[in-house]
């Protein structure tokens, strides 16, 4: 009776461990996300030849050039927090060798029929976004700031992105729409206007070739309500604009936009066929994969049974094998700039995995063994 009980959590466990590896190797893109990035650069969008369809760094997008600038970054994964960074002579918001350049927002995130007039400010090395709720800029929701290690220089084009030459999958949908940029200079401790457009003057998708775009579709001037119309998808392929400025800015700035999402849909976050919340999924399958094969065992300690051993070691084998793919997949799908992915890989929890799973496979291996010295002695 006890060995068949045992048999029972061992098998529900192997179920469930399949049922889980199922789910997992079926998950919606798991990694990349749609997202828009706007901000300064002192490098336009098509000068990086190694970001180019067929080229090395394609599926990088454009945050692999080389470049100074600041940059604001709207998601549709990471909790839909907005981010802000920066970068001097490393890629886009890498700051440099001796700093992380990114930051998130704590309480303004990415949402549906939502508009924020947005404030970037750059002081000496002081970068500073600012939220408002309403068109006057004075009904502040937020303000993130960075103190950079090094000064980007030589800031001259506005970039719009949405970096999205990943891999074409799942990823959620950005759309929405970008309005009365205005650029202002420090001059004499005061700033002075240095460029500004509502877009009310374009009568095309390039505003007159005023604007560079990549996809006309995807990124474009939009005559009928006269603004910066983008929409971000995980298509495979990379869309932008940018428009150079007529001087380098200086060392401090301002720049004002009113940015509008119109739709989005979220990041599908790892769900796979099961269509299962990635934490539900690790609770109600994850967890009794590997809880069960010791309760299997401790139940059957005095048993005497080759199908015990054999069903430990196949779950052990199969969880292993689990978590030594997911890795696969992570090392797989990052380039030099995402090595934090590897980090998330390594976890506390990933590491308790592969101990189990390596205990269980031994555990198996223990019991064959004695299965094996009782039936067939020496």
């Amino acid at each position: 009776m006890r060995t068949k009980i045992g048999l029972i959590f061992l098998s529900v466990s192997i179920f469930f461990a399949i049922l889980y590896g199922v789910d997992k190797m079926t998950s919606d893109n798991p990694s990349n996300g749609a997202l828009l990035r706007i901000g300064l650069s002192d490098t336009d969008s098509s000068i990086c030849k190694v970001c180019e369809e067929g080229e090395m760094y394609y599926e990088s997008g454009c945050k692999r050039c080389i470049q100074d600038g600041v940059v604001m970054t709207a998601h549709v994964s990471n909790e839909r927090f907005y981010s802000i960074g920066w970068s001097n002579d490393n890629g886009m918001y890498y700051g440099d060798n001796n700093c992380d350049g990114k930051k998130k927002t704590q309480n303004v995130f990415a949402n549906e029929n939502n508009t924020y007039y947005i404030e970037m400010s750059k002081n000496d090395l002081s970068f500073q976004t600012n939220f408002y709720k309403d068109e006057n800029f004075s009904d502040l929701e937020e303000s993130v700031e960075i103190q950079m290690c090094s000064n980007p220089t030589n800031l001259q084009y506005i970039r719009i992105t949405n970096e999205d030459g990943k891999p074409s999958g799942n990823g959620g949908k950005l759309s929405g729409s970008i309005d009365d940029i205005q650029i202002f200079k420090e001059i004499d401790n005061q700033m002075i206007p240095t460029f500004s457009t509502s877009f009310d003057e374009c009568i095309d998708k390039t505003c007159s070739d005023v604007w560079t775009l990549h996809n006309s579709d995807h990124i474009f001037i939009n005559d009928e309500n006269n603004s910066l119309s983008f929409l971000s998808r995980v298509t495979g392929t990379h869309d932008y604009a940018h428009l150079k400025l007529n001087d380098e800015l200086p060392n401090s700035w301002l720049m004002k936009f009113k940015f509008h999402i119109e739709d989005l849909d979220e990041h599908p976050r790892g769900k796979g066929i099961l269509n299962i919340d990635p934490e539900l999924r690790q609770i109600f399958l994850g967890l009794p994969a590997l809880i069960f094969p010791f309760i299997g065992y401790v139940i059957t300690l005095n048993q005497k049974s080759s199908h015990i051993g054999i069903m430990l070691l196949s779950i052990g084998i199969i969880i292993l094998s689990g978590i030594l793919f997911n890795f696969y997949q992570i090392n797989s799908s990052i380039d030099g700039y995402e090595s934090e992915k590897i980090y998330e890989f390594l976890t506390i929890q990933n590491f308790g995995i592969l101990t189990i799973s390596v205990l269980i496979i031994i555990l198996g291996i223990t019991r064959i063994k004695s299965f094996m010295k009782k039936d067939f002695p020496k």
